[in-house]
């Protein structure tokens, strides 16, 4: 029997780091609340204070079993994953694993929207075909997220999506210089995925469960991309906001 366990969330992460037991919301909770609820958890903690700690190093537990190897450990789960997991699941062969690290690298050195199949499989030596089954060996491994739209098939891929490392701690553990709005979209999409289906949107960054438009950005973000879109909001990256439709981004890791 398989059991599949996602990462910290940024509320788990704080309770470990602060002692104190935190309440999770809703996704609609959220939307509806944001404001009231962002004042009610900044009188426990600083809403930023801890942030970058856990995007750095936050995501998984042994973390806080010794902090100063994290990293370390995390390359290492990294490479069982491939070179032990994957093989001895036979979806991949032993004397290819490094074309998946290559890929994950190239992945995490890139914008979401600038990924070229067919020139990631000519930079890795692998059919397209092969490109497709790779990513999805490393989405179901837990090392990638595949962001589709709402066409369904392996196809969709050559379109274009997003696809992301799992969460933003695999970033530092390849020294990967990321932009800032990779970051947040990977954190963003890392938060919601496993309990909501993410989408790419065709005006927001993305949909989520068919309903809600999110434009994922920092705290100077307009609403022009997705004005007049009924459900639309703006996540951003700040401690909190005055308006009904913008969210803080932190928040969205309250939601498990």
């Amino acid at each position: 029997m398989l059991y599949s366990m996602n990462g910290l969330s940024y509320r788990e992460f704080l309770e470990l780091k602060l002692g104190t037991p935190l309440p999770n919301f809703s996704l609609e909770e959220l939307l509806q609340n944001h404001i009231k609820i962002a004042d009610d958890l900044s009188e426990k903690f600083l809403p930023l204070e801890h942030i970058q700690e856990y995007l750095t190093y936050g995501y998984y537990p042994f973390y806080f079993r010794d902090p100063n190897q994290y990293l370390r450990q995390l390359n290492a789960v990294i490479n069982q994953t491939i070179d032990i997991d994957l093989v001895n699941l036979g979806l991949v062969k032993q004397n290819f694993t490094n074309k998946l690290k290559k890929l994950l690298l190239i992945i995490s050195e890139s914008n979401p929207f600038e990924l070229n199949i067919t020139k990631v499989a000519a930079n890795i030596e692998v059919s397209r075909n092969t490109l497709y089954a790779y990513l999805q060996h490393l989405d179901k491994g837990g090392l990638l997220n595949i962001i589709g739209s709402s066409k369904k098939g392996i196809s969709k891929l050559s379109k274009p999506e997003k696809l992301y490392l799992n969460n933003t701690n695999i970033f530092y553990t390849f020294a990967t210089d990321a932009k800032v709005g990779t970051i947040r979209e990977t954190f963003f999409v890392s938060q919601l995925k496993h309990l909501h289906d993410v989408e790419v949107s065709d005006k927001g960054d993305f949909m989520v469960d068919g309903r809600y438009i999110f434009e994922v950005g920092g705290e100077g973000k307009s609403f022009e991309q997705i004005k007049d879109i009924q459900n639309s909001y703006l996540v951003i990256d700040t401690d909190s906001t005055e308006h009904k439709n913008k969210v803080p981004l932190w928040l969205f890791g309250f939601l498990y």
